[in-house]
């Protein structure tokens, strides 16, 4: 992964004849190479995620003198990954630069930056979380970057999340036996959903991740009646796919989605319980089991 970004050639020509006159700061030090992990826009965010395509001049100089091996930026990608510690399908990065004193004489432009993870636009209570660093945002994993955004407050971009990554906040655990495996979910110490299959695992943890994405916050994580009610069984049903049926029966304790393949072979089991499963929570569940059943 090539991160090491060459500065430029000075033009030839001017009075020295390397492209720079007397009053160039440039004539002096030249230009600086720079990193691809250290984007200070978010153009350079974007290419920072495949550093083949990145190109000098949108990112922060080299501090280990092209020794990207023993480079410690290059270590954290997998070693300290950027976790985003807010349980939303996407959200917005504000970027709030930071200016120095008025003493200072000559400005070149901002001191740093500050990144503040919002829930979006309307959100004021952001300032409560850590900020990050531009380094930080590159470090993110399972989230896609999406488009700037510009207001009357600043400038940021939208971070989008995927099912490679679970919900903040939602534990998942699993158990296997010779016959049978049993996923459980859990807010805040409270079982909120259930999954179990018979034989091995089939799926992947994407559809571990994408129930844990439909599973509700803390508010709902409860032992209480289940929002829905049994006359909306047929609404909460997921269309067939790829030769398997759902059934769901809906109780006052718990939703119970079955995926069933053929006549009777039962392919897995879904209770969801407590009062935070709502209609479009169940819905995202079973669409959820429906989609990751089917490519397996």
């Amino acid at each position: 992964m090539p991160i090491y970004l060459k500065a430029p050639a000075a033009p030839a020509g001017g009075p020295d004849g390397k492209g720079w006159n007397r009053l160039s700061l440039n004539a002096h030090g030249g230009f600086l190479a720079q990193c691809a992990l250290r984007p200070r826009r978010w153009g350079a965010l974007l290419e920072s995620q495949d550093t083949r395509r990145a190109r000098w001049g949108g990112f922060g100089v080299c501090t280990n003198r092209g020794d990207c091996e023993a480079c410690t930026l290059r270590k954290a990608i997998n070693e300290q990954p950027t976790t985003v510690e807010v349980n939303a399908p996407r959200v917005l990065v504000r970027v709030e630069e930071i200016h120095a004193g008025d003493d200072v004489v000559f400005n070149a432009g901002p001191a740093g930056w500050r990144l503040w993870v919002t829930t979006g636009p309307d959100d004021r209570d952001y300032r409560n979380r850590r900020p990050w660093v531009w380094e930080e945002a590159a470090r993110v994993n399972g989230w896609d970057l999406g488009r700037p955004y510009v207001d009357e407050h600043g400038d940021g971009f939208w971070l989008e999340r995927t099912t490679r990554v679970p919900a903040w906040g939602c534990a998942i655990t699993t158990r296997t036996w010779p016959s049978f495996a049993r996923h459980a979910f859990r807010v805040n110490k409270t079982r909120v959903a259930l999954l179990h299959h018979y034989d091995e695992c089939a799926h992947g943890e994407e559809l571990l991740n994408a129930i844990s994405h439909a599973c509700p916050g803390p508010d709902g994580a409860d032992e209480e009646r289940v929002s829905v009610r049994w006359f909306q069984s047929l609404e909460l049903t997921p269309q067939p796919a790829g030769g398997i049926r759902f059934f769901v029966d809906v109780h006052n304790m718990s939703v119970q989605i079955k995926a069933v393949e053929g006549l009777r072979d039962e392919r897995a089991r879904l209770t969801l319980t407590g009062s935070g499963w709502t209609t479009e929570r169940v819905q995202a569940a079973g669409e959820a089991l429906r989609t990751h059943l089917a490519d397996h």
